[in-house]
Formats: C-alpha cells, structure tokens, sequence
C-alpha cells in the first residue's frame, strides 16, 4: 500500500488535531498519562494507514504526515540538543506502550516525550491552513470548554482552576458571559474570617460585586484570526475570547487564546 496516497482532507485535520490536543490536555491532570496519546496517535495512524495494525506499523505513514512540520523535518539537525526526531519519540512511545510498567520518573519521562510527539503532529496537521487568510477561530478554538456552573460550588470552581491550571473560568450569569479570574477567586476566599466559610457556597448564591467577575469578550465562531489578533492587547486583557452562537448567546462553543495559535 503507497502511505503516500492518503490524504486528509481538512475537517479531518481538525478531527484529528482536537484528538491529539484533547489527549495531551489530559496528561495536566495526570504527569503519568501517556496512554491517552498513544491512543489517539494510534487512531490517526490506523486512518492514514486505512487498516487496524499494531503501533509500530502506523510508523511510515505517520512519519509522512509529520514531516510536514519544520519541527520534525527541520529542527531536529538543526538544534539536536532541543528537538529529538520523530523516530525517536515513536519508538520510546512505541515501547513504553507495550510496557507494563509505566510509574514514577520513567512514566513522566515517556509522557514528556509523548506530549513532544503529540505537539509536531498537531503542528503538522495544521501546517498547511495555519497562516491562511481564510483561517477562522472555529478552526483553533478548545472545544468543550470548562465552565462553571451557577448551581455548583465555590469549591468546584477553585477545583477546576487548579487541576487544569487555568486562570479564568467562564460563567454565564444569566444575562452574558462573564469571567472569573484566579484572582478574584483568591481574594473572595481569603477575605473571609476562614476560606473554608466561603467554598461550599453555591455559585449562583453569591453577588457578582463579591467575586469581582469581569465581562468577557466574546466572537462568533466564524470570525477571521486575522481581525481577532488585532485587538490585542488593548480590547482583551484577559488574552481569552468566548466563541458563542450568534443565535443563542448563551450557548458556548469553545474557547480561543493566542496560545492555541502557537
């Protein structure tokens, strides 16, 4: 079979990017989970392979598709101290997925090296539409964003923020989009004679003014990278865009910043 010969087509590029986005996304909350990116590079391979095989055949055809990335087909020669070719990252991949012990120092060393694998295939994925005039934010944006709820905890949001190292969570208060920062977070908790007072607090329950919420900005999901890019850094402090539907503004699509442009 000639690997040369499959082509994605662009909404599987999208697919297949969020898959591996979604995966390294993952290994935030666990420093020891690599499996989740091994199964998600090993569906893009059985696609571009067109055939369920194990690991280590998917290889030929994924190094096809990541060599359309300077990271792989360049990098690695040029500054060998700092980027390992893609060779070697599949291989340790390949091995510690058919590894039985996967703990401690050597599990977080494959999930270092998966997340390095998982970052030059998503750039490769995206190589060819990445600086596209026609690029919109659909296109980058984090689907299934985290939010929180009015119905749940102060608790659940301090949770939230800290598991997925984030700095601000969307919340919808009924009337727009709003933002709650880690800062106002902090500074709610520890005015309080004890923290502990304030987390079992349903969100819903509190005056906005305490939580010190901010407005949120928010674009269509067809709005141009182009246009979006322009109004930093004056129009958008928080570096966080809300993408919503137009025709039901309470309905969050995904979430945008420049670091999902990288």
């Amino acid at each position: 079979m000639n690997e040369m010969q499959v082509i994605l087509t662009a909404a599987e590029r999208l697919h297949y990017r969020d898959l591996l986005r979604s995966a390294r996304y993952e290994t935030l909350a666990d420093a020891e989970g690599f499996e989740s990116i091994c199964f998600a590079i090993e569906r893009l391979g059985m696609r571009l392979h067109r055939q369920v095989a194990a690991m280590g055949t998917y290889r030929p055809a994924l190094r096809i598709l990541a060599n359309e990335s300077t990271i792989f087909s360049e990098l690695p020669a040029q500054f060998p101290q700092l980027f390992m070719p893609f060779d070697a990252l599949f291989e340790a991949i390949r091995r510690a997925r058919n590894d039985a012990m996967h703990a401690g120092v050597y599990a977080r060393s494959i999930t270092h090296k998966a997340n390095e694998l998982c970052l030059g295939l998503e750039d490769a994925l995206m190589a060819n539409g990445r600086m596209d005039d026609e690029a919109i934010v659909a296109h980058f944006m984090v689907r299934s964003p985290i939010v929180v709820e009015g119905w749940q905890p102060v608790a659940q949001a301090r949770q939230l923020m800290l598991t997925y190292s984030i700095s601000y969570l969307p919340w919808w208060n009924g009337d727009k989009w709003t933002l709650l920062s880690e800062t106002s977070l902090l500074r709610y908790l520890r005015s309080a004679r004890t923290p502990n007072e304030r987390v079992g607090f349903p969100a819903r329950q509190l005056q906005t003014a305490e939580l010190d919420l901010i407005d949120a900005v928010t674009v269509a999901p067809d709005t141009k990278i182009d246009d979006l890019l322009s109004m930093l850094p004056a129009d958008n402090a928080s570096k966080l865009w809300l993408v919503v539907d137009s025709a039901i503004p309470e309905r969050l699509l995904g979430v945008f910043t420049p670091f999902d442009l990288l």
